[in-house]
């Protein structure tokens, strides 16, 4: 609706259609209320209506008859996808098509840090400059591009100022930030999944709005986190890793323990595992090292979960064994239960400063296999925990146990 000015002129005023989208409507109306005191008649819609034949044909025919067209560009015109502004946009757009191309019409206004390109307009408000007015208020840009169209003068260069300072958006520092969604009744797992793009986009248009040399340092740390990250991922896989061709053969190892454990199942383990060792570390391993495999326990009476401890064990040790040279021993049988004290005692007797031990416990099917971690220097618990039986993954549970125990000299 016009928002006339008080003086009367002998001579029609220049109009200005206002488009603008409803949550930027304050900025609008400073905007509106500017313009009148520049010389210029705004044509400008503050109804809520949705829409309607009359309303829409009124519009229509404004943005036909204007003078000038000026849409008000900020985050949220960004923010949406759609809105009756675009339809605004393309009429104007349109419009267009039939005008010279040196003639002045779109006035597009920024009223906040969006960024000209990549903006979400049509790409016809980019072939002019725009002006950018902080939350429409009126600057003296502003002022000046309306006395020359109110004037007649109609050089599109010298029509549109350059923003000022304050208001101009530093190269590479990215767009403006994104308003908050708004939660639609019925839309709640849309809303998340938008607040969750939304924190990723403000948190990268934050951080380009950071000092160059701010983010070169940051992309320079990365890099090195990346590298070390690769290091030692290489070097886990060395301490903790095998090959796919031999963790099938400790699995198939596995499979031929009968249950019960006894020092003739350790010897046959020993030889199993020692083909897989070069020579020194076979001779090694048969006596002391820093770590002590003890043999897990499992009830007497209870056969399937003797086969699970025992197959888990033989895992464990082989993971070891293979993937630490050498730093290995191997007790001849199981603890009662797990007494830290009784692991301690043989760890100090091989010599080893950690022991590995385990043992299932409860009945069925809460049963659970429980495996420590042990110093040998105090007895000390270093990392214990227990593993449910009913659906356990013996592999799964070796690769999780091995990579747990520590290097010698570390804790």
């Amino acid at each position: 609706m016009p928002a006339s000015d008080p003086e009367n002129s002998l001579r029609a005023r220049p109009t200005v259609f206002l488009s603008y989208a409803s949550e930027d409507r304050r900025a609008a109306q400073r905007i509106r209320d500017a313009l009148p005191g520049f010389g210029m008649e705004v044509w400008y819609d503050e109804s809520d209506l949705i829409g309607g034949d009359a309303w829409d044909q009124k519009i229509r025919g404004q943005i036909r008859a204007c003078d000038y067209f000026m849409p008000v560009i900020s985050a949220h015109t960004e923010a949406r996808h759609e809105g009756y502004f675009r339809r605004e946009w393309r009429l104007a757009v349109e419009r267009t098509l039939d005008m010279a191309d040196d003639h002045v019409f779109l006035l597009p206004v920024v009223i906040d840090a969006t960024a000209e390109g990549g903006a979400r307009v049509p790409e016809k408000f980019r072939s002019v400059q725009w002006l950018r007015l902080a939350e429409g208020r009126p600057t003296e840009a502003l002022e000046t591009l309306c006395r020359r169209l109110v004037s007649g003068e109609t050089a599109t260069p010298a029509a549109h100022s350059a923003p000022e300072p304050a208001a101009r958006v530093p190269p590479g520092r990215g767009g403006a930030f994104r308003p908050f969604p708004r939660e639609e009744p019925g839309q709640r797992a849309r809303f998340w999944f938008q607040v969750a793009g939304w924190g990723v986009q403000s948190a990268w248009s934050a951080f380009k709005r950071l000092p160059k040399w701010v983010r070169i340092i940051v992309y320079i740390w990365v890099a090195i986190l990346l590298m070390a990250r690769g290091c030692s991922d290489s070097r886990d896989y060395r301490a903790h890793g095998l090959s796919t061709a031999q963790q099938q053969q400790l699995k198939d190892i596995a499979a031929t323990h009968s249950g019960s454990w006894t020092p003739a199942d350790t010897a046959k383990l020993f030889a199993q595992i020692a083909k897989e060792l070069p020579g020194d570390a076979v001779n090694a391993a048969s006596t002391h090292a820093p770590v002590l495999a003890v043999p897990f326990a499992a009830p007497e009476d209870d056969p399937a979960a003797q086969k699970l401890a025992g197959s888990v064990f033989t895992q464990v040790y082989g993971r070891l064994a293979i993937a630490r040279h050498g730093q290995v021993a191997l007790a001849s049988r199981p603890l009662p239960a797990l007494d830290a004290s009784e692991a301690e005692k043989q760890g100090r007797a091989h010599h080893s400063t950690y022991v590995v031990s385990g043992a299932v416990s409860g009945s069925a099917p809460a049963q659970q296999l429980t495996v420590r971690i042990i110093s040998a220097g105090d007895g000390s618990t270093l990392w214990s925990k227990a593993y449910p039986l009913a659906g356990a993954d013996p592999a799964a549970i070796a690769a999780q146990v091995s990579a747990r125990v520590p290097r010698q000299g570390s804790n």
